[in-house]
């Protein structure tokens, strides 16, 4: 070969892996073992804020958000010559760009760092959270369980294996004690440090709690390696109490989507942070977090099974109208197998996000219900049925509602959506448009366990309902409790005046009814009038009647 022909395969070599550079990034950076910039290309203005020619000289760190310089200085002063970072996520300073840096310490190259610059899905996943852990500069739990579902997603339609790693840090009061205030809050920010540095795209790490710790990262990164880098900021203090415990597992397992897994995930969490006394602690949790895992994500394929092929019983209790004692309407309840709470099945469904499918099994069953009613001539019974706020933020929910009652106006006039857990609605304004929606359709609409404290008043004055239900536990105080009797007759009162009926909860004796009477509520129910029902007594329809009301142009309602 002669030396030009070497020449010419030398130029091809070196195009080819500018090429490949450039294919995989958008800006490319070359550092001096003091991390400042000697060498750039690509799209440096539009990632950095800083002009290509400017970008020479400038140290990287100083591009860098402040929330994310921490994490990037201790990329660069730990890495070794052969090194190469699995990507993080970091916010630049003059542009709020989010971009993906990766970097390698490549051999006889002066202890130089090669970092490459871009934006993907990843990227784009991160938190914006604005409300961070102050001690540590980590999400909190709300938010890194927000970020856990973005990409868990991402990873599954990836093909990805993803694994979390829960941690409690054990004894941090003694520790405080040991190292003062100013030693623990430089403790607990190279925690934050830590966790960040090696989760998934550098942000996948949250502080659940006080002393509980999430971190999201790849299979690569050995759980043990988090718990020992933690230790070792102590020194000798581990021996004044101080310990880690960490329990590691793979998610994406099972035949769940990667939204139910999330759901499965985010309910083992919940309980993990809450359960400190109990024996659903970090050491039960190490021994079988898979197992928990796993028996978490079946639990909801077979509750899935249940809600979807309809097995399960529905029962009907009253609410009558307080001033004549007559029956206004049902609200329809949901029964499982037997020794099964029926309290604690809907609101594991809720936490694991498989509501829907109950809140439409109900729906459904109630529709054959009536539909059976219906052919035998009999008039049809009011209906309320429970539907999770969870489920009102689900466009395909209301769509798949709307769609199954639209075929019948009278079976539709005669069900009525009761809104639950209202505290799960995130979204108020987009929630008055949907319970619009329904009402437009025919069907009324009431919020449910409604009382003192603003979040009431927030949701009255926000969604435009028929019906509110009054919690039971002011009912149950209302005949000793002045303060109680207050808040009843002052929700009373804002009622009428906005139109709205009221319907007071657990009733149970002749006395609480005679005082919900003068307090001026609208309905009761509870055993007093009568427990849940496994069927309802009709009356024949009156055809004669009926028809003659309608060619006079009445219509029935829920008044």
């Amino acid at each position: 070969m002669t030396e030009e022909s070497k020449l010419d395969s030398l130029r091809t070599e070196k195009e080819r892996f500018v090429a490949f550079s450039f294919a995989a990034a958008d800006l490319l950076i070359e550092l001096d073992n003091k991390g400042v910039v000697i060498f750039a290309s690509g799209a440096a203005k539009g990632l950095t804020g800083v002009e290509m020619a400017d970008l020479k000289g400038a140290s990287f760190v100083e591009l860098v958000a402040q929330q994310d310089k921490a994490v990037i200085e201790h990329i660069l002063a730990s890495m070794k010559v052969g090194d190469r970072i699995t990507p993080v996520v970091a916010r630049m300073e003059k542009t709020k760009v989010s971009v993906i840096v990766g970097a390698c310490k490549l051999p006889r190259n002066h202890e130089h760092v090669f970092l490459a610059l871009n934006i993907s899905s990843m990227a784009a996943a991160r938190s914006n959270a604005e409300y961070r852990d102050t001690d540590t500069g980590l999400l909190d739990r709300k938010d890194f369980l927000k970020l856990a579902d973005r990409q868990m997603a991402m990873a599954s339609d990836a093909g990805q294996r993803t694994e979390l790693t829960l941690l409690h840090l054990n004894g941090l009061s003694t520790l405080q004690e040991h190292l003062g205030e100013d030693g623990m809050a430089n403790f607990m920010d190279r925690v934050g440090v830590i966790l960040r540095r090696y989760s998934l795209g550098g942000d996948s790490a949250g502080r659940l709690d006080e002393d509980k710790y999430g971190v999201m990262h790849s299979p690569s990164i050995d759980g043990k390696l988090l718990e020992d880098k933690i230790t070792s900021l102590t020194g000798d203090e581990s021996k004044n109490g101080f310990s880690v415990q960490r329990s590691t597992v793979d998610l994406l397992k099972g035949q769940l989507s990667a939204n139910h897994a999330t759901q499965a995930l985010m309910y083992v969490i919940n309980r993990f942070v809450a359960s400190d006394t109990e024996e659903f602690n970090i050491k039960s949790l190490a021994e079988g977090m898979d197992n928990r895992l796993e028996k978490t994500m079946n639990r909801m394929l077979a509750l899935k099974s249940v809600f979807q092929n309809y097995k399960f019983k529905l029962v009907y209790q009253p609410i009558v109208r307080i001033s004549d004692k007559e029956v206004h309407h049902y609200e329809v309840l949901s029964r499982f197998k037997d020794g099964e709470s029926p309290y604690e099945t809907v609101t594991f469904a809720e936490e694991t996000g498989i509501i829907q499918d109950l809140d439409l099994g109900v729906a459904q069953k109630v529709k054959d219900k009536l539909t059976e009613i219906q052919k035998r001539g009999d008039v049809l019974p009011k209906l309320a049925i429970n539907v999770s706020g969870y489920s009102l933020e689900s466009d395909s929910f209301i769509d798949s509602l709307l769609a199954m009652y639209q075929d019948n106006d009278e079976i539709r006039e005669n069900v009525g959506l009761e809104i639950t857990e209202t505290s799960r609605i995130n979204d108020l304004e987009r929630a008055e448009k949907v319970i619009q929606q329904i009402r437009a359709s025919g069907m009324e609409v009431s919020l449910d366990d409604m009382g003192s404290g603003s979040a009431s008043f927030q949701y009255i004055r926000a969604m435009t309902v028929d019906y509110i239900k009054i919690d039971g536990t002011y009912i149950k105080e209302v005949l000793t409790n002045k303060r109680d009797a207050a808040i009843l007759k002052a929700l009373s009162r804002l009622c009428q005046e906005l139109d709205i009926g009221t319907i007071a909860e657990m009733v149970e004796t002749k006395e609480q009814l005679h005082v919900l009477n003068v307090l001026g509520v609208n309905y009761g129910q509870g055993w007093y009038f009568g427990k849940p029902q496994p069927d309802i007594e009709t009356k024949r329809k009156s055809r004669s009647i009926t028809k003659n009301l309608k060619r006079k142009g009445f219509a029935t309602t829920w008044a």
